[in-house]
């Protein structure tokens, strides 16, 4: 009968889950994918010790995952494949420096989990994501009802994403102390806000591009101090309160809670409805991001770009300008017809004149 478990892996695998937590600060669903990734790969080996794990279980393990299939009957895709043997790598190039396994593992297997080159590359690649553009942003932006809590609130989400480029996650972890009214600042502590790798991050408010977001998030500001009453500790955008109607004996949505959101599905889902009202596909809130820096490559000035890239949490302008600058074909094209049309006049000097001028600015 094949073992189920292998005790000394399951100490060692806890280690290496804490020092992930713990010592590289890891979020603990990359965690969670990582120990999924050992375990597929101990089930694959009948868990065998780790100091026994030899190059050709690697190689074999390799083969088999072009062969496995996910839960809905597809063959696993190679960005799936690259990414667990990754975890794997990263595992065992850990491993080889534990106390109790130093010289007992075989450090040639670390390089043998790896795709080919080309492998590599097509893990990498994947289809390019169309952001929206201002005038769709807007469109259903003005779309959306607000009549209700609720509605209000959804609206408000929205356009604030609008304004900050928030990330959903710590759109939903926000609390309403974190905003500034009077200044139209926000600041996302990464002691409660779910920033990436918990980065404390300052937020202007970006209302330039689109004038009509900010100006429904100052009201929903307004809505929540005055009408709501909210504390400073409630979340800036509560999850809406399901209740029993004692007539109907259904659950439905009664207002807003006090509540956070414990993810951020319902907030795609939100935006999901909001443009298939207007008859737009789906673009999730991370794409907006795409839309104002493409913005701001067209009407700001680099020290402004600087800022920009600050205001979305980027310490590199780099990290702004290329997964979120790059121009789809479409915008390329018209970029380089503008460019050839433009009246460049061109100014010829002649070689005296030059001369004469160099001599005249660098005397003997």
């Amino acid at each position: 009968m094949m073992a189920e478990y292998n005790p000394k892996n399951e100490v060692v695998k806890k280690q290496y889950e804490e020092a992930l937590l713990h010592g590289k600060y890891r979020d603990p669903k990359t965690v969670k994918a990582v120990w999924n990734s050992i375990n597929n790969f101990e089930a694959f080996t009948a868990h065998i010790d780790f100091k026994d794990v030899t190059t050709d279980h690697v190689k074999a393990f390799k083969a088999s995952q072009e062969h496995e299939k996910n839960k809905a009957g597809e063959l696993l895709s190679i960005s799936t494949i690259r990414s667990t043997l990754g975890n794997l790598k990263e595992f065992f190039d850990w491993l080889a420096t534990h106390p109790n396994y130093i010289g007992k593992v075989d450090g040639r297997i670390v390089q043998y989990f790896r795709l080919s080159d080309n492998a590599n590359r097509a893990g990498r690649s994947s289809r390019e994501k169309t952001p929206p553009t201002l005038e769709e942003l807007e469109m259903t932006l003005k779309a959306m009802p607000y009549g209700t809590d609720i509605e209000k609130r959804d609206r408000a989400m929205f356009a604030f994403v609008i304004i900050t480029c928030v990330r959903d996650d710590a759109l939903i972890s926000l609390k309403r102390k974190d905003v500034d009214a009077d200044k139209g600042i926000v600041w996302q502590d990464p002691r409660h806000v779910r920033t990436k790798r918990r980065k404390g991050i300052t937020t202007k408010f970006f209302g330039k591009p689109m004038p009509l977001a900010e100006e429904i998030v100052m009201d929903w500001l307004k809505f929540l101090d005055e009408v709501i009453e909210v504390k400073s500790n409630d979340p800036l955008f509560p999850k809406t309160l399901v209740k029993c109607n004692p007539e109907t004996m259904v659950f439905e949505a009664q207002g807003l809670s006090r509540e956070h959101w414990a993810n951020a599905g319902q907030v795609r889902e939100i935006f999901k409805k909001a443009f298939n009202a207007v008859g737009l596909p789906y673009y999730n809130p991370h794409l907006f991001r795409n839309t104002i820096v493409k913005w701001g490559l067209k009407n700001l000035s680099q020290y402004e770009f600087k800022a920009l890239s600050q205001n979305m949490g980027h310490e590199h302008s780099m990290t702004t300008y290329n997964p979120y600058g790059k121009l789809s074909v479409e915008e390329q094209i018209e970029a380089i017809e503008k460019i050839e049309n433009k009246n460049l006049k061109l100014t010829s000097v002649s070689t005296n004149d030059l001369l004469s001028e160099m001599s005249r600015r660098f005397p003997k």
